[in-house]
């Protein structure tokens, strides 16, 4: 494997902390803290760079919440000036990690995504109903994937292709963050009452954590690919699917992978994980694959629903503007585009009507 040298310094090249300014302020520009950084950007970025030189950089306190819907899960933001750093660590690392990329891993990709996954997955579908074999899918996820990953992985990984220390230095900074335990237990089924467990997981949400994912999980697409030889396989993040010629080989593939994840990663798959006939419509990405349709995953469209109506009723108060709401139908109706749904899609813009009520005037005025 090739090692790269002077990463680090490419990474605190002030044109590099400018660039990963521009790409924390995408689409967030306008807010208070974005804000309220350009307003000093040279000062901001030299103050940055300088701390990085000095190693006294550090992750401030991070604003962490609960986000209850559509389901229960904790979400953590970091301050605006530790995003800048992040993306522009990420904009001369990425590169150099997305080379050792298994050809089918779609998530957090650029030029990849949901859709081209599911087309891919539907693609495959058509090519071995032709074949004589009895072909099966097995559907691999897993558990608490972002809050499971030993720290001492997370770094292994990520070291792999370079051979620099201070760069080093800067991931473990960024790993642990502002020092808290971001670990649950296995069977974690409340987050917010749970003892979180030091030395594993990572902050969710960063570019950091997304690239980190995929670079631990890179060696068992490899390993799936290569060693085991499954004949169709592809990954979107935590969600793997393989199609095997054989029951018998799909059971092979889950069972080998399963102490691969074990034994190398400190991983377990969770109980979504299910081996069926290749035809049978498995949920991935949010859709139901089939080989010739994709469908809407029914809990998918549910929350659609359930969102739309949420969004009708706060436009009528005045609580959301006209754009957010037209946002969201528009986001949806992109969804629905490439799903065979058009009965669905028509139900939906029937309902969606905004309506904006007005509180009655009851001021008396004199005649």
């Amino acid at each position: 494997m090739e090692k790269h040298e002077h990463v680090f310094e490419r990474f605190i090249d002030f044109e590099n902390l400018y660039g990963g300014y521009l790409l924390a302020r995408r689409n967030k520009r306008y807010r208070n803290e974005v804000l309220a950084y350009t307003a000093n950007l040279e000062e901001n970025l030299i103050n940055s760079q300088n701390h990085l030189i000095w190693k006294t950089y550090e992750v401030k306190n991070l604003h962490e919440f609960i986000e209850y819907f559509p389901k229960k899960r904790i979400i953590t933001v970091m301050p605006f000036e530790n995003r800048v750093v992040n993306c522009a660590a990420y904009n001369v690392m990425w590169p150099i990690y997305r080379k050792s990329f298994y050809e089918h891993s779609y998530g957090s990709v650029d030029g990849m995504g949901t859709v081209r996954a599911t087309k891919q997955l539907q693609y495959w579908m058509r090519l071995i109903r032709h074949k004589k074999e009895n072909w099966w899918l097995l559907k691999m996820d897993v558990k608490k994937f972002f809050f499971r990953i030993p720290v001492e992985v997370q770094l292994e990984y990520l070291g792999k292709p370079i051979n620099d220390p201070d760069m080093m230095w800067f991931y473990e900074q960024a790993i642990k963050c502002d020092g808290r335990a971001f670990g649950l237990p296995l069977d974690a089924q409340n987050v917010t009452d749970c003892e979180r467990i030091p030395g594993i997981g990572m902050q969710v949400g960063s570019l950091i954590s997304q690239m980190t994912g995929n670079v631990v999980l890179t060696p068992l697409d490899h390993y799936i690919k290569r060693e085991l030889r499954a004949p169709y396989y592809m990954r979107n993040m935590d969600d793997m699917i393989a199609l095997a010629p054989s029951k018998d080989q799909a059971h092979e593939i889950h069972e080998r992978a399963e102490s691969f994840l074990y034994d190398r990663l400190g991983l377990n798959l969770n109980s979504k994980t299910a081996i069926m006939p290749y035809d049978a419509g498995p949920e991935f990405v949010g859709r139901r694959v089939f080989p010739d349709r994709i469908q809407i995953r029914r809990s998918s469209s549910l929350y659609m629903k359930q969102h739309l109506r949420y969004v009708m009723e706060h436009y009528s108060t005045g609580e959301l503007d006209l754009d957010y709401c037209l946002s969201v139908i528009q986001s949806y109706l992109g969804l629905m585009k490439h799903c065979d749904c058009d009965a669905f899609r028509k139900k939906v813009l029937e309902d969606f009507v905004l309506v904006r009520h007005y509180a009655e005037d009851n001021t008396n005025y004199p005649d």
